[in-house]
């Protein structure tokens, strides 16, 4: 990994997730609403290319695939983003999946100070199992694999 990117994060695996709330439709959760499900989480920016890129790829590849799962969880949030650009991202993308507004990285700086896109899967006990950025095949794949065992999916 690169150094840079290393000392960007502030999470590792094996560490609880850190608490922090956010609105979904219109009410406000928390994280540890969510122990007990294995969680997704994607922060991404509008103005990241590589995170455009990745989206749809997660929307056809994982959100479409668990969105059914019921003890499954997807959370993108749109990083330094307000709900109204949130809402007409997505509208123009028709993503079908929630997007989370966190316009002053609130989120985030729980669990990186820079780099995007960034991808992290919550087991069951609120443990963080996977934590990287960036997107390319081989992270992708390693996503799903995670997921699948975790969901106990074939």
């Amino acid at each position: 990994m690169d150094q840079d990117v290393k000392n960007s994060t502030l999470v590792s695996v094996g560490q609880d997730v850190p608490e922090f709330s956010f609105i979904l439709n219109e009410v406000t959760v928390l994280i540890s609403n969510f122990k007990g499900k294995v969680v997704f989480m994607n922060f991404f920016a509008t103005s990241c290319p590589i995170c455009i890129k990745e989206l749809p790829v997660i929307h056809d590849d994982i959100w479409n695939k668990y969105k059914n799962i019921e003890d499954f969880e997807f959370f993108v949030f749109g990083r330094g983003h307000t709900i109204a650009e949130m809402d007409s991202f997505k509208t123009k993308w028709e993503y079908t999946f929630d997007i989370i507004s966190d316009p002053d990285k609130a989120i985030y700086t729980k669990f990186a100070t820079k780099y995007i896109p960034r991808n992290i899967i919550i087991d069951r006990e609120g443990k963080i199992i996977f934590e990287e950025t960036g997107f390319d095949d081989d992270k992708f794949n390693q996503i799903k694999a995670i997921l699948e065992k975790e969901l106990k999916i074939n």
